[in-house]
Formats: C-alpha cells, sequence, structure tokens
C-alpha cells in the first residue's frame, strides 16, 4: 500500500478512538474525586503527607478527610504514581479551571496513544489489514472505554505497559537503540510506582530479552540504573519514614482480602471490616500503623490458608477459572451484559489457544505467552476484579492472533 492510502484507516482509527471516548466523557466521566482517591488528595494537599488514615488516639486511626490540627499517618499501602497525577492537576489548574475534566482529557489523550502505539505492535509482524482491524476492537471494546473517563490508574497503566511492549517488540527485532533502552526503563520505572508487583514482571521481561534472546548484559544494567533512579525518590522516602526499604505494604491486605471465610472471587472487604475492625487491634497510631496492620492481615490469611489447604486452594483454581473466562458470581454493574461478556469469552478462548500455540516459540510472542499465564497465576493468589482483564487484554489480542492464523492455515494449507 502507498503512504497516502494508508493515512485514511490510520486517521478513522485515531479519530474513531477519540470520538467514542469523547461521547463517553459527556455521559459516564467522573465529575469528582470520591472515595479513596478525595481523602488521599485532601490530606495532601492540606498536610503534605501522602496518608489516607489520621490519628484519633494512640491506638486508634481512621481513613478521613484531615482537618489542620490532626496529624496524617505516611501511607505506604498503595503505590504512589496515580495519587501525584492527580495532585498535578489539582495543584497547578484547580485555581481557574475543572481540574477533575483535565485528568480525564488526559486520559483520553493516552488512551488514543495507546491505539496507536498497539497498532504499531502488530504491524511490526502482521499485515495492515489486521493491525487496523485488531486495533479497532481493542479501541472500542467498552470497559477500555469505559476506564479512559473513569478516575482510575487503569487507563494509564494500560498506555504505559502498552508502550512498554512495543519497545520489547522492537528488541525482538533487533531494532531498538540506546534512547529506546532508556525510554524502556524510565516506562518500567513508572509502572513499578503504579503497580508495585510490576517489579516481578520487569525483573523477569529483563531476564528474558537481555539474557535468554540478546544476551546484552550491559542493557540490563543501564536498565536496572536507570529505573533505580525513576523509583528511587520514593523508596528514600519510605526508608526515612519507616526505617526500610519497602516499595509498598499491602500483601496482608490483599490475601485476606481474597482468603477468607466468605469468599468471593473479587474480594471480601467488608469481612475484614466486620471481624477485623482495626479500632479494636490495639495498633499504635504512629508511622508504622499500616506496615503493622499489613501484617496483622498476613497472619490472619494464613492461618485461614494453613487450616483448611483443600478449600482455598479450590478457592485459588476459581479465582484462576474467573480470571481466564469470567466470575460466575460478580457484583459488579453490567458484569453479566452480552456485550461484554460474549466479547471476553471469545478472546478469552482465543487467547488461551493462541497462548500454547506460541509458547515453544522463542521470541515475543513466547514472552507473551508466559507473561499471560504468569498474570493470571499470581493475581489468582489475592483477588480478580474486571479491570484486571482489561490489562491483559492487549497481551490477549496479540496471542488471538497467533490462534486466528494457525486456524487459517489449518483449514487453508
Amino acid at each position: 500500500m502507498k503512504k497516502t492510502n494508508l493515512l485514511l484507516p490510520i486517521s478513522i482509527l485515531v479519530l474513531s478512538t477519540l470520538l467514542v471516548r469523547f461521547i463517553a466523557f459527556y455521559v459516564l466521566a467522573d465529575t469528582q474525586l470520591e472515595n479513596e482517591w478525595f481523602i488521599i488528595i485532601h490530606n495532601l494537599a492540606l498536610k503534605g503527607v501522602l496518608g489516607i488514615n489520621v490519628a484519633v488516639d494512640s491506638f486508634t486511626a481512621i481513613p478521613k478527610l484531615a482537618e489542620h490540627e490532626d496529624i496524617v499517618l505516611p501511607s505506604v499501602f498503595m503505590p504512589p504514581f496515580y495519587s501525584y497525577y492527580i495532585y498535578f492537576f489539582k495543584y497547578f489548574f484547580s485555581n481557574f479551571t475543572n481540574y477533575i475534566n483535565l485528568i480525564i482529557f488526559s486520559q483520553i489523550l493516552l488512551s488514543t496513544v495507546a491505539i496507536y502505539l498497539f497498532f504499531e505492535i502488530i504491524r511490526m509482524s502482521y499485515s495492515f489489514n489486521y493491525s487496523i482491524l485488531f486495533s479497532l476492537i481493542f479501541s472500542l471494546v467498552p470497559i477500555n472505554i469505559y476506564s479512559s473517563v473513569q478516575i482510575s490508574s487503569v487507563s494509564i497503566q494500560i498506555f504505559l505497559i502498552i508502550y512498554f511492549l512495543y519497545i520489547l517488540k522492537k528488541f525482538s527485532l533487533k531494532e531498538a537503540n540506546f534512547k529506546q533502552l532508556t525510554i524502556f526503563s524510565i516506562l518500567s520505572g513508572l509502572l513499578i510506582l503504579l503497580r508495585g508487583e510490576f517489579i516481578l514482571f520487569y525483573f523477569f521481561s529483563l531476564i528474558y530479552f537481555f539474557i535468554f534472546i540478546s544476551r546484552k548484559i550491559k542493557f540490563l544494567i543501564i536498565s536496572l540504573i536507570i529505573s533505580s533512579i525513576i523509583i528511587s525518590p520514593y523508596i528514600i522516602r519510605n526508608y526515612n519514614i519507616f526505617d526500610t526499604f519497602i516499595l509498598t505494604k499491602s500483601f496482608g491486605y490483599n490475601l485476606l482480602k481474597g482468603n477468607n471465610p466468605e469468599f468471593k472471587v473479587e474480594g471480601s472487604p467488608n469481612y475484614i471490616e466486620k471481624v477485623y475492625n482495626r479500632n479494636d487491634l490495639n495498633i499504635k497510631a504512629d508511622n508504622f500503623y499500616e506496615i503493622k496492620l499489613d501484617d496483622f492481615y498476613k497472619e490472619k490469611s494464613l492461618e485461614y490458608i494453613k487450616d483448611n489447604p483443600k478449600k482455598y486452594f479450590y478457592n485459588y483454581l476459581l479465582k484462576v477459572f474467573s480470571f481466564l473466562f469470567f466470575d460466575t458470581n460478580s457484583s459488579y454493574p453490567n458484569y453479566y451484559n452480552i456485550y461484554h461478556l460474549l466479547p471476553k469469552l471469545i478472546l478469552s478462548f482465543s487467547s488461551i489457544f493462541g497462548a500454547v500455540i506460541v509458547l515453544r516459540k522463542k521470541g515475543f510472542l513466547q514472552y507473551l505467552s508466559i507473561y499471560f499465564f504468569s498474570n493470571i497465576l499470581f493475581f489468582s493468589i489475592f483477588f480478580i476484579l474486571p479491570r484486571y482483564s482489561l490489562i491483559l487484554m492487549p497481551i490477549q489480542i496479540l496471542l488471538s492472533i497467533e490462534f486466528y492464523r494457525y486456524c487459517l492455515r489449518k483449514f487453508f494449507n
């Protein structure tokens, strides 16, 4: 195809992505901060402390909007990136415009760029028509549109992951250079600050591409240095406050949320609040409050698992099934809507078969297959939310393409 012939479908892809998101903005967009984001940003703006809990007395702390005389306990429960992202817009723009709208507009823009990068990833290995078709499908998935107009870190996470995969694809084709290695490392640092567990997948990516594929140990070391520089301010902040090198401390809470007697695939936070009221736990309300609270949750969840390992292993399998296919007992609105569930099931089956097909093919596709299965097995230790499927969707689509191509080869030689 000539360049002039390519420009029209690419323009349609980008413009349609923008259009549906702007329509969603006027119909579905968040208009204010709510829940934990409202509290965290308020406390950060008022007291200069990234924290959600306020000390009421020596052994009581509650999530609340701080007042001038209150003591905000520093938080280590949530990674900081999205909190500071929101705070940036509030600090610089809240005096003369609606900064919430600016946040949503920025997410729409990042979502659109992500779609174009996804198109480029597909185009590196497949035909132009494949690239347009599957990028358009990803662009118009309802949950992808919806997430871009909500106060949620998901759309930013998708943008960063797709950009991350775009550069890894370049590395697999031996087209990447030092500049792209630098961008890759910065993206990795930001993803770690956005989702703490991503550090595991970052290390896996380094080992796979720079030891097993390209054998460029120098690239691995340089990337570690750059990504460490990105996350070091937050690590230093935590060391100064908590006297330990730590990124986040939420393992215990997440484990108990997904492993307790009132089991639900999507987690049971109400059980934690009902049975383990934090104000009855006699935990000192100081800088170490969240760390001690999370350690308590971890002990309780491990006790449940040890007392009945068969039950919780069965629950683990239910979570794996829910991640791969669908949750049989979801409480989320419109989860069982046919327009959500049918595409999800089709994509689930095709991506699983695609992942198995490419598992022995050393390179980018094998990496995606391992990444896909390891995400499912890892997050199923805790609990599964509907948005987790959206985060894996770009990888599922890439694996599904291989499945459809395999079927076409078998049927048409």
